[in-house]
């Protein structure tokens, strides 16, 4: 049989039920508290008076009672922690600081330096110091700091491995540099898993508990959530879908290095096959579509062929993992005509129907994942108990403070 809780653990349960209303129900009187909660008056005034002294809550205003009494109603104060979400891409990097309750207080994003290696390095903790000066958050209220990166996560070395798109991170220990840069240890995690849950927390794949994600951009990459889980696998590689023998020859050298799938479906391989089918020079893969919307022929091919790849791949993940949802993003597989186009090939191909949307964060899913993400340790630090194998769980999308 399971222990009793001790009169320590009988606190913290106390104290994380009051966390967990605040959470999700402030602003809330200490009665409504007790209501929601269950503990006593008395119990819960104590958890109050211990989180006011803490700087985790704050009076925010009065409400009126039966026969013009009031009570005091309160809300988690700003001050009470920060996290820090950061989204490495190939194209741009994007910061969001964040307070205890998930309240967004800044954001800011910029062109990712193309050197990559110890200069992508500077520029996180650049920007990172001054959206945190900014907002005069000192650097010893941000517990937690989450970065979404591509490719693997080397535990021994801390190097990003599988990560072809920005260069020389596969030499460097990222993990070390960045915490002796930002002062904070830094939790790496792949950028597909965290655009995932981004759509799981505050975007198109909320309650839903079998998720596919697949996006499709300067590289390619899939993120699975099975059963309420995120799919890790054994060295955190699960979802590298461009590795996929997919679309040409996967022992040619272009397919080696990159992965079959993604040397003919990433940014850089739709560019290049346009170019190989006869059409003129182009910057972007944007530029490609918006060609073939145009009615130009050798872009209509090229995409129409991505979309059929992408249709393949998706394909096999519906067979393999049976989502409920599968969810097309990055800055190619958000397109909605792109999305339609899969979806009735998808038709065509899958014995089993499944719904498609398509991201509504947009370039953002990465970074919002990373929030979520921050927010769960920082919480599970503070009012974690042994004795509870669930997490808090997080506060619902567009809360608000009662003073904004």
């Amino acid at each position: 049989m399971p222990s009793r809780p001790t009169n320590s653990g009988t606190r913290q349960l106390s104290q994380r039920s009051v966390f967990e209303a605040l959470l999700h129900g402030s602003p809330i009187s200490r009665a409504e508290l007790a209501k929601v909660t269950g503990l006593s008056k008395q119990t819960t005034s104590e958890v109050i008076d211990a989180f006011e002294q803490q700087g985790l809550v704050r009076p925010i205003g009065r409400t009126s009672g039966n026969v013009g009494r009031t009570a005091v109603l309160y809300e988690l104060s700003p001050e009470g922690g920060h996290v820090l979400g950061i989204d490495l891409g190939a194209q741009r990097l994007t910061v969001a600081l964040a307070d205890i309750a998930g309240r967004v207080l800044a954001e800011a994003d910029e062109p990712t330096d193309s050197r990559g290696g110890v200069w992508a390095i500077d520029q996180i903790a650049r920007l990172s110091d001054r959206l945190a000066r900014d907002n005069h958050t000192h650097p010893s209220r941000i517990r937690c700091i989450v970065l979404a990166t591509p490719g693997v996560v080397n535990p021994k070395s801390g190097a990003i491995e599988m990560s072809p798109n920005i260069a020389g991170l596969g030499n460097l220990n990222v993990v070390g540099l960045l915490g002796e840069r930002l002062g904070t240890p830094v939790v790496l995690e792949n950028d597909i898993n965290l655009a995932l849950l981004g759509e799981i927390w505050h975007g198109c794949a909320q309650n839903v508990e079998n998720v596919a994600f697949l996006a499709l951009g300067s590289g390619v990459g899939l993120g699975l959530y099975v059963n309420g889980r995120l799919v890790r696998g054994e060295n955190g590689a699960a979802g590298e879908i461009g590795y996929l023998p997919i679309g040409g020859d996967p022992l040619q050298a272009g397919s080696r290095l990159q992965g079959c799938l993604e040397y003919q479906v990433g940014a850089t391989g739709v560019m290049r096959r346009y170019r190989e089918a006869g059409g003129s020079n182009v910057d972007s893969v944007r530029q490609v579509f918006e060609r073939a919307q145009e009615g130009d022929p050798h872009a209509v091919e090229v995409v129409a062929e991505t979309a059929r790849l992408t249709a393949l791949a998706a394909t096999a993940v519906i067979a393999t993992v049976n989502p409920q949802l599968l969810v097309l993003g990055g800055s190619v597989g958000a397109r909605a005509d792109f999305a339609d186009t899969v979806a009735r090939i998808l038709l065509q191909l899958s014995p089993r129907p499944v719904e498609i949307r398509t991201s509504s964060l947009g370039r953002r899913a990465g970074v919002v994942g990373a929030l979520s993400v921050a927010l769960r340790r920082l919480h599970d630090e503070f009012f974690g108990v042994a004795e509870l194998a669930a997490a808090l769980p997080l506060p619902p999308p567009a809360r608000r403070s009662a003073r904004q």
